[in-house]
């Protein structure tokens, strides 16, 4: 967890966001960046940027700013692990807004009952709410403080919302106590704001990795072509091509190939279709299968809308070659206009043949749901107590009751509704700790455990 940032922010920097093809990562920087894990990426997505395994939907046009104020969030997993709604706490952000520029995230994680401080990201925008730099510190829970880890800086294009000159990726180097800079990316842009040429430069172990991409038009001024380039000193090499297929300036299919020893040959594909309002529906992608000179289906994402055109559902379907497949649902709740409430993650179960819930996050705001930053854990009474069976707890609502041994191991796990009772008869005699959670509110205490004879 400690370096989860690095990698998040090499991603937002190998992947640009002035275009819809650019926004994958560039191809000839994709080898380098094969480390990175289905997490980092999924968190990145969550942030609104496409990534190679995670094709955000098309924006619908800029939103109305929300009075809402996100305060926090939660995430639990391992539901019906033990019980039905049975679930254990993951992740939990915080989000504090010391200036009107300036937005800090604080990350948690939940370890032995208590949640342990990760990384501290600091978000600052300028007076059109554009991102210009993001400072990333990891937590070091022996001097229990923030460290440096990896900073942006970002340069907007003029008075573009989306276009950017160049940004500037550092990490900090504790052995001389300073920045290192480790990728630059400058762009090039016409008079009618159409991007020309992006150069990025990476540092790979010591040994910069330069790519030149440069961006063809078509009539209708639909971005057609993007020519890839490596730079090895003077020279340049062709290393890519991709070829970009519209309909009503929405490309329908983006085809990547890339140049070795033996010419040109097709690496991926991917194919778009569009709701009526213009938002991405279904996403298909293929890798090119060379013994047989075919496209292969590996991957399908189907976003589905609600009547407000907000999306309220993605499913993604993994295809593998010669292994079952594997499907994920995303179902997504909003407490008001465009801000989420809930997201609720789905794995199918080809047993059950239905979905079965994995995770869910929660979303709190500040005047509406919002939490304490540091929550106060009240006492939970419980009668009788000692008890050689059957407890009854003072909860008013349905909570995720979990029961621990002496040694902090859990050792029963269930869902209690308001007035049932929890049956811990096959325990061994002894005193035990227990928690109660409903939403964001813990409640803990000890019951002792007599013998049954």
């Amino acid at each position: 967890m400690k370096r989860i940032r690095i990698s998040i922010f090499l991603i937002w920097a190998l992947s640009s966001n002035m275009t819809f093809a650019q926004r994958t990562l560039a191809p000839g920087l994709q080898p380098y960046a094969a480390n990175l894990t289905y997490t980092v990426v999924k968190a990145l997505h969550r942030a609104g940027f496409d990534m190679p395994s995670m094709v955000a939907p098309a924006a619908k046009g800029a939103a109305p700013r929300s009075v809402l104020q996100l305060d926090s969030t939660k995430t639990f997993y391992g539901y019906n692990l033990n019980a039905p709604g049975d679930s254990t706490p993951l992740f939990r952000t915080i989000y504090k807004y010391p200036f009107d520029d300036t937005k800090i995230e604080v990350d948690y994680m939940f370890e032995n009952n208590a949640w342990l401080p990760q990384a501290q990201t600091t978000l600052v925008s300028d007076g059109q709410q554009r991102l210009v730099e993001v400072l990333a510190e990891v937590y070091d829970p022996v001097t229990q403080k923030y460290n440096p880890d990896s900073r942006l800086e970002i340069f907007p294009h003029g008075d573009s919302p989306e276009h950017i000159d160049s940004f500037l990726t550092y990490l900090w180097d504790s052995t001389i106590m300073d920045w290192h800079i480790i990728l630059s990316v400058r762009n090039a842009f016409d008079a009618q704001d159409h991007l020309l040429e992006s150069v990025s430069s990476f540092d790979y172990f010591g040994d910069p990795l330069i790519f030149r991409e440069v961006y063809s038009y078509d009539a209708n001024g639909d971005n057609h072509l993007i020519e890839e380039f490596a730079i090895l000193g003077n020279d340049e090499f062709p290393s890519s091509r991709t070829d970009l297929v519209y309909a009503d300036h929405r490309p329908i299919e983006v085809t990547l190939s890339v140049f070795d020893s033996l010419g040109l040959s097709p690496q991926n594909r991917d194919n778009y279709s569009y709701t009526l309002f213009g938002a991405l529906r279904k996403n298909l992608k293929f890798e090119w299968n060379a013994a047989n000179g075919t496209w292969y289906l590996y991957q399908t994402i189907e976003y589905n809308y609600d009547n407000a055109q907000r999306l309220v559902g993605k499913e993604t379907a993994y295809l593998p070659s010669g292994a079952p497949e594997e499907r994920e649902f995303v179902y997504y709740v909003y407490i008001d206009g465009e801000n989420l409430s809930l997201e609720w993650f789905y794995l199918w179960d080809e047993d059950q043949f239905d979905w079965v819930l994995d995770s869910k996050k929660h979303y709190y705001y500040k005047g509406v749901t919002s939490v304490r930053p540091d929550p106060v854990t009240r006492a939970l009474a419980m009668w009788p107590n000692p008890t050689s069976g059957l407890v009854q707890f003072a909860l008013d609502d349905d909570a995720a009751v979990q029961v621990f041994d002496a040694a902090g191991h859990l050792v029963q796990s269930r869902l209690v509704q308001s007035g049932q009772t929890m049956d811990i008869t096959m325990l061994p005699a002894g005193i035990y700790s227990v928690t109660a959670r409903q939403e964001a509110n813990f409640y803990t205490g000890k019951i002792v455990k007599q013998s049954d004879k």
